[in-house]
């Protein structure tokens, strides 16, 4: 990073009280929030730092491109709003959150969006001796479907018609019920389904199967999420974000910790690389 460079994100991530400033990044180093327990694009092995194709975004965007030291906290679904704003229930504060969460139109009143880093459809979970051809989201009105509460793939599961879906506060409550026989499949974005899928099991043999083919509803929007009101921050982040899309690095990593072998890097490219927009639609104005 040249000196130039680096002395402009000093400025823009650097002190301030108004709202143009990046407050959140005033202290050394920025706390981030990543999603444990989502194999491939986040997870926290023991003993060991968080790993997957998010922590390896923010270290391309944070530490290579923008120069800011971070350090990594634990957030969940159910938590991150509440650590972004004053840490007073879960008691980490966190700078910035990188886990998972989708572009949402009721998101953008109440936080500083950046990016996406990465775009995903929503995909389905089956065991692997389930033999169910499924090929379209109609294909599932007759199943037994578990979805997260609070997501995209239960609004989308809602309008679908069908068997009601079962909801569950998380992922893994979901895969309990699709082991034990409960449900027939997990709804979710396809990603980080296919994390959890190749990362189960013993070797080559998978407990679970991502079907390739099968890419329900509207692609999301993968967003760093920032506090409302530090338009800076958010566009130096979205800059550095969109210029890592066009790096061969983007699709080469996501393929490696997903394991999309059976996909093309032109697929990879057509189905998971965002196209970034102005800044005013999701910072700030």
């Amino acid at each position: 990073m040249s000196a130039g460079l680096l002395l402009l994100a000093t400025t823009l991530l650097g002190c301030g009280t108004d709202k143009n400033s990046a407050a959140p990044f005033d202290s050394m180093p920025i706390k981030v929030g990543f999603k444990g327990y989502r194999p491939g694009m986040s997870d926290l092995p023991r003993n060991s730092p968080f790993t997957g194709f998010e922590p390896h975004v923010a270290l391309k965007v944070l530490q290579e491109a923008l120069g800011r030291d971070y350090t990594s906290v634990t957030v969940t679904t159910a938590d991150w709003q509440d650590a972004l704003g004053d840490g007073r229930i879960n008691h980490n504060k966190v700078d910035l959150v990188i886990a998972d969460i989708s572009e949402q139109d009721g998101l953008k009143g109440k936080y500083d969006l950046a990016g996406p880093y990465l775009q995903t459809p929503l995909g389905v979970m089956l065991k692997t001796t389930d033999k169910t051809v499924i090929t379209k989201a109609e294909d599932l009105r007759p199943l037994s479907v578990c979805v997260q509460e609070k997501t995209t793939a239960y609004a989308t599961m809602q309008l679908n018609g069908g068997t009601p879906p079962l909801t569950e506060p998380d992922l893994d409550t979901c895969k309990d019920r699709l082991n034990d026989g409960t449900v027939q499949a997990i709804v979710a974005d396809y990603v980080v389904l296919q994390g959890i899928a190749v990362n189960s099991g013993t070797g080559t043999q998978h407990d679970y199967q991502v079907p390739r083919n099968v890419h329900i509803g509207k692609s999301q929007q993968l967003m760093m999420v920032l506090p409302k009101g530090h338009q800076k921050a958010c566009e130096m982040l979205r800059k550095a974000i969109s210029d890592y899309l066009q790096d061969i690095d983007w699709a080469a990593s996501l393929k490696q910790y997903l394991h999309l072998d059976e996909f093309t890097d032109k697929e990879i490219i057509d189905i998971f690389r965002p196209v970034t927009t102005s800044v005013g639609d999701r910072c700030s104005a």
